[in-house]
């Protein structure tokens, strides 16, 4: 029987809105001590001290941890306010890993426009948009403010001595909202950065959706990005929809996930609403 390394669980397997204080007392009960921290949890006093009272090993995850005041971090935002708001956010999280020793803090690439909020319902989770006009114009303004945003995160990190992941993105029915989903987009990104700078965490589900929107393999994706790639989020979906849910058997992404390149990769069981047997059950199919 073979054994992958380096399996972690998100903690957005709970319910929205849920507690971390509670999800992390289910994980210990069940044996589960690597962790990644999600973002669709309610904000909680002394998180710091809720976090270390468990011998965990832990990622960070974009929006967490969560602020008291709801808001959708966007990097790549036009409004000033708002790109600031979520660069600060990425340095509260940073100094956050830094505190309870994560391994690594992902953020999300930023949005041609802002969103209004996040989509809860089990058939998708994207986020949701207000009617939203030039679409070709407002490419390379966000582009720029997510390329100056992350400059200055990864600064920051750097000083930490943090390593940070930049999410691959992927939609299908959405694909003109989003940043750094195609392999142009990240040719053109690790113009400024070097792998010691800056990672990949590679969203298994978001580029099933990509490549099917702009029509590229997703090996060749992978293939040229490899050194870059820090960790894989993995979750199933039906190429339309981000569903979030669990690993099948004999699907195109075990290729990938027992690639022995990748053997040393964080890999990260992100699905949503979905019980802790069902994530055994992953465990199993990981393990056979």
């Amino acid at each position: 029987m073979r054994r992958l390394k380096n399996i972690f669980v998100s903690t957005t397997f709970a319910k929205d809105n849920s507690k971390i204080s509670d999800v992390l007392s289910t994980c210990k009960k069940e044996n589960i001590i690597n962790i990644e921290l999600g973002s669709n949890h309610i904000y909680e006093k002394d998180l710091k001290k809720i976090i270390q009272k468990y011998n965990f090993r832990y990622l960070v995850h974009n929006y967490f941890p969560i602020p008291k005041k709801d808001f959708v971090v966007n990097i790549a935002s036009f409004n000033k306010k708002n790109r600031i708001k979520s660069i600060q956010h990425a340095k509260k999280a940073i100094n956050f890993c830094r505190a309870i020793n994560s391994k690594l803090y992902t953020i999300h690439p930023g949005f041609l426009v802002d969103p209004i909020k996040a989509n809860k319902t089990k058939k998708n989770y994207d986020f949701i948009w207000q009617d939203h006009n030039n679409l070709n114009e407002n490419y390379n303004l966000a582009f720029k403010n997510m390329l100056s945003s992350l400059k200055e995160i990864v600064l920051f990190a750097k000083n930490k001595k943090v390593k940070v992941a930049i999410e691959t993105e992927g939609s299908f029915n959405k694909k003109n909202l989003l940043l750094m989903q195609k392999p142009g987009e990240y040719k053109e990104l690790f113009k400024y950065f070097n792998p010691n700078e800056l990672g990949i965490n590679l969203n298994i589900g978001h580029l099933n959706l990509a490549s099917k929107a702009f029509k590229f393999s997703k090996f060749k994706f992978i293939k040229k990005l490899k050194k870059y790639i820090l960790a894989i989020e993995l979750s199933h979906n039906n190429g339309i929809e981000d569903q979030h849910l669990p690993l099948r058997k004999s699907e195109w992404y075990w290729e990938i996930i027992n690639d022995s390149d990748f053997s040393e990769v964080y890999k990260i069981l992100e699905f949503r609403n979905t019980s802790i047997k069902n994530i055994k059950k992953v465990f199993e199919l990981l393990n056979s």
